[in-house]
């Protein structure tokens, strides 16, 4: 197994986690594109029942001087049934927008997961070199302390006693 320099895992753990958080970016982005295109087909669908209810309410006006009755009550309800077809299309398209919502927000989810896994490496990477740090500075102040010792020591000593 191939050691790498601290500093060198240091890196390259700050662009994975980097990398994942611009994934999370991403995918948030296309879930806030599937709620705008479930809320745009949702409001088709409110404009198109309140406009089949209007024309369901003036089903029985009377028709333009010169038209008969029959011919324009077929009209009329032929552009209800219309209308209520373009509500049923609306609807299924309604549903494939949620169910890519549902799929955009588990990617989401799967993307937050994997960013916080790739923060979570750097930031026991990170802790570990605070802690070799720390074990280096008490080592040297281990290693200055003996030095120190000696020579107090050696200011007793006389030359050539053992």
């Amino acid at each position: 197994m191939k050691r790498y320099p601290l500093q060198t895992l240091l890196r390259l753990r700050a662009h994975r986690t980097e990398a994942a958080r611009l994934v999370v970016l991403d995918r948030q982005r296309a879930v806030a594109a599937c709620r705008e295109e479930c809320r745009r087909i949702g409001d088709e669908i409110t404009a198109l029942q309140d406009d089949r209810q209007s024309q369901r309410a003036r089903l029985l006006d009377p028709p333009v001087a010169g038209l008969s009755w029959p011919m324009v009550l077929e009209t009329r309800e032929a552009h209800i049934e219309l209308l209520a077809q373009h509500i049923v299309a609306a609807q299924q398209r309604l549903q494939a927008a949620q169910g890519r919502l549902s799929d955009a927000e588990r990617a989401l989810e799967e993307a937050k997961q994997a960013y916080f896994r790739a923060r979570a490496r750097e930031d026991a990477l990170e802790k570990r070199k605070h802690l070799w740090r720390d074990e280096q500075f008490a080592l040297e102040a281990h290693q200055e302390e003996d030095a120190a010792a000696d020579l107090f020591m050696a200011r007793y000593v006389t030359p050539g006693q053992p």
